[in-house]
């Protein structure tokens, strides 16, 4: 297969499909000698956009959870409460992380598991927000209009084919993304360990050229990864996957525009110190 997603999910989604008409085939006969054609329905590229708007919407919901209980925690002085939502944002986190590992070996077209990463994911980003806010009031604003700003400009630039994907660009997207996971697990690991590696800088303090490298590095790399799961998931429409992989497209946009948002808030509090 030609094109690739730098997404797992998208990726194994494409394979999956080819493993069900393969399957499909050996059950039913060849085309003409079918005893009964199968009935599946077909995703469509609406159904992805639905099932994104309400895995968003979740990943918000959990967010201001965490953020209220932070902000009021700082506000009043309640170390309960924000060591509570501090809590919570490290069950999230570790969930996120164990979806996002299983999503590298199977699609996720279970809603059920989609809603569960991304209710994790937003009560770790909302406790995270709320301090990054206390320390550079209007960041959080900032980081959301400029993660909705690159995903609309990417998708404009994917729309009006400006750019398009390619072997030679998804190969270097997905060596570049392994290579980005792989520094982000031997950052957590160190850091589990009280060691720091000093390649991501820390909420205050000064950043390092290095550091600023990776954050610029890793947010340009997280914007141009649509481009592979816009092609992956018009690609999919076309060839008429059933529609249960809808979920999976709209596990993987979510899950971008979540390390998007991510990046974003860690580069424009590096601008602001």
């Amino acid at each position: 297969m030609g094109m690739q997603s730098n997404n797992s999910s998208l990726r194994n989604m494409m394979k999956s499909q080819y493993r069900e008409q393969q399957s499909m085939g050996a059950a039913y006969g060849q085309y003409g000698q079918m005893t009964q054609a199968p009935r599946v329905e077909a995703m469509r590229i609406d159904d992805v956009i639905v099932r994104t708007a309400a895995l968003v919407g979740a990943t918000f919901v959990a967010a201001m959870v965490t953020y209220s209980m932070v902000a009021n925690g700082i506000a009043t002085g309640d170390q309960a409460a924000i060591s509570t939502a501090m809590t919570l944002g490290m069950v999230g986190m570790f969930i996120g992380l164990g979806v996002i590992i299983f999503s590298m070996f199977k699609p996720i077209t279970n809603p059920i598991v989609a809603f569960v990463y991304a209710g994790g994911q937003g009560l770790l980003l909302g406790g995270v927000s709320a301090i990054f806010e206390q320390q550079y009031p209007g960041i959080v604003v900032n980081a959301l209009v400029g993660t909705v700003m690159v995903f609309g400009g990417m998708l404009a630039l994917y729309k009006f084919r400006i750019l398009k994907n390619s072997p030679m660009f998804a190969k270097v997207m997905i060596g570049a993304g392994f290579g980005i996971f792989g520094l982000m697990m031997v950052n957590l690991g160190a850091s589990m360990f009280g060691m720091n590696l000093g390649l991501f800088a820390g909420p205050t303090g000064d950043v390092s050229t290095l550091q600023w490298i990776i954050a610029i590095g890793i947010t340009l790399w997280a914007a141009f990864s649509f481009i592979l799961d816009f092609d992956m998931i018009e690609q999919s429409a076309a060839a008429g996957a059933p529609k249960k992989y809808a979920w999976a497209g709209a596990f993987g946009l979510t899950a971008g525009l979540i390390f998007l948002y991510w990046n974003l808030l860690r580069l424009l509090s590096y601008f602001q110190r």
